[in-house]
């Protein structure tokens, strides 16, 4: 089953946002107001590759920039992706992930840890503090 690329992008942030867990309500009300809960499957398709990539190979601490040039009458989308710290938690790697994304006056600003699964997809989840 193909999963589809908004709902990760969006299950991805919010996730980001919120290690507690929110009533789902809240969070899609929330989210829909943000530049993540307005991208289009392309732009998430996008997102989610370039994530994946920062993830997988780029350095702690190097901000590695992503863009989704304007479409039709949709404003570009200009983000920056740095990997903060990497660790070893419960036997996978780490790493805290900070994500800033403008859309003309919107801006998301997001921080959270993936841990790398054993299939090799990167899962946002609570790391345990030094």
């Amino acid at each position: 089953m193909t999963q589809h690329p908004l709902l990760r992008t969006t299950l991805l942030c919010a996730a980001l946002l919120a290690p507690a867990a929110p009533a789902f309500a809240y969070l899609d009300t929330f989210i829909h107001g943000m530049v993540i809960g307005n991208m289009s499957q392309k732009e998430s398709a996008s997102l989610v590759q370039s994530v994946d990539k920062v993830l997988n190979d780029g350095t702690d601490g190097t901000m590695a920039s992503w863009t989704s040039p304007a479409e039709g009458k949709r404003k570009p989308i200009e983000g920056q992706l740095t990997p903060l710290r990497s660790k070893t938690d419960k036997g996978q790697s780490c790493r805290q992930l900070k994500m800033q994304l403008r859309r003309a006056d919107q801006e998301d600003n997001w921080t959270g840890w993936f841990c790398k699964q054993s299939d090799g997809r990167w899962r946002s989840r609570q790391v345990a503090d030094d």
